[in-house]
């Protein structure tokens, strides 16, 4: 049960909208006709994306093997032994080789004991 003033509200509200609709372009109810018949249908109208989205990341992986293919090589650093002639020769102590040999050196400093060291 409608009233008086809600029918007459209703009409004026339609009226408004049939105004409106006869302001938009061919072009735009053309596309707005299409895109409702894709939405009760279920069907996406940005299918064109998809291939977009797999040609740019077709085309960044292209300048990517591009990239690496201008890639200097690293220039390889002098040998370890023009190094060790070109710098000073430091006098090794003969503590610090027996310190280097001996495994149970190792084995402490994996021991808790080694741990409780180091925080005193």
């Amino acid at each position: 049960m409608m009233t008086d003033e809600t029918s007459r509200f209703e009409d004026a509200v339609r009226g408004h909208h049939l105004t409106a609709l006869e302001q938009i372009s061919p072009k735009a109810r053309a596309q707005l006709a299409q895109r409702r018949q894709a939405a009760l249908h279920g069907t996406s109208t940005h299918r064109r994306h998809r291939l977009g989205y797999a040609a740019a990341g077709f085309a960044a992986l292209c300048a990517l093997a591009i990239g690496v293919q201008f890639r200097s090589p690293p220039t390889p650093g002098p040998a370890p032994d023009t190094i060790s002639a070109s710098t000073n020769a430091v006098p090794v102590r003969a503590d610090s080789l027996i310190l280097d040999q001996d495994p149970d050196f190792y084995a402490w400093l994996a021991s808790s004991d080694a741990m409780q060291v180091a925080m005193e």
